[in-house]
């Protein structure tokens, strides 16, 4: 008898987290005059982050973001990282919305997935190479977790700078909220 609202209920849920993760899906494309900002936790060239980082995407000669690192090997770093019990099921990179055309712009990974069924995403800044090609994850980057609840789905906002500066709901019901948390380092590819 109660099966049949909590059915529908996950059922909403999936649907809402298919539109989620399809209309936060985009391609990173660099306009004219446009290049990539390092994140502000580091301020190191392509070739220093090189040997301080890992590679994860490329960029291609259409500005297209192909992953060199596999996205299962990110979504078990990601599960590893959270260590709570939470599932990664879509991982992204992701530009931080641009506040002025030909500025630069902060790119970030993104794990997405749920624990307990609340909505759960992590987002990591990168840094790009100094050739404008490679996204590197320095080890010193900044964490930035996200947990709903009673949300089906939490966005990350930004400054004008790029920075993430909070959360928000993706429905104002009451009792929904997305929480943020902030860690000044990753542990995603330590050694174990």
């Amino acid at each position: 008898m109660n099966l049949l609202p909590r059915l529908l209920g996950l059922g909403l849920l999936a649907v809402l987290v298919s539109l989620l993760v399809l209309t936060s899906c985009e391609s990173v494309k660099r306009g004219a005059g446009e290049t990539a900002t390092p994140s502000k936790s580091s301020s190191t060239g392509g070739a220093a982050v090189a040997s301080d980082g890992r590679a994860i995407a490329q960029l291609d000669s259409v500005g297209k973001v192909s992953f060199k690192t596999p996205q299962a090997t990110l979504a078990a770093a990601f599960i590893r990282q959270f260590n709570d019990g939470t599932v990664i099921d879509k991982i992204i990179v992701r530009k931080a919305p641009p506040t002025n055309p030909g500025e630069k712009t902060t790119c970030f990974l993104v794990g997405m997935g749920l624990k307990n069924g609340n909505f759960r995403a992590m987002a990591l800044p990168l840094t790009l190479s100094s050739d404008g090609g490679t996204y590197y994850l320095p080890a010193s980057a900044a964490r930035y977790t996200l947990t709903g609840i009673g949300c089906p789905a939490c966005y990350f906002s930004f400054d004008d700078s790029g920075s993430i500066v909070g959360s928000s709901c993706s429905e104002n019901s009451g009792g929904s909220s997305c929480d943020l948390k902030v860690e000044p380092t990753n542990a995603l590819f330590a050694s174990r």
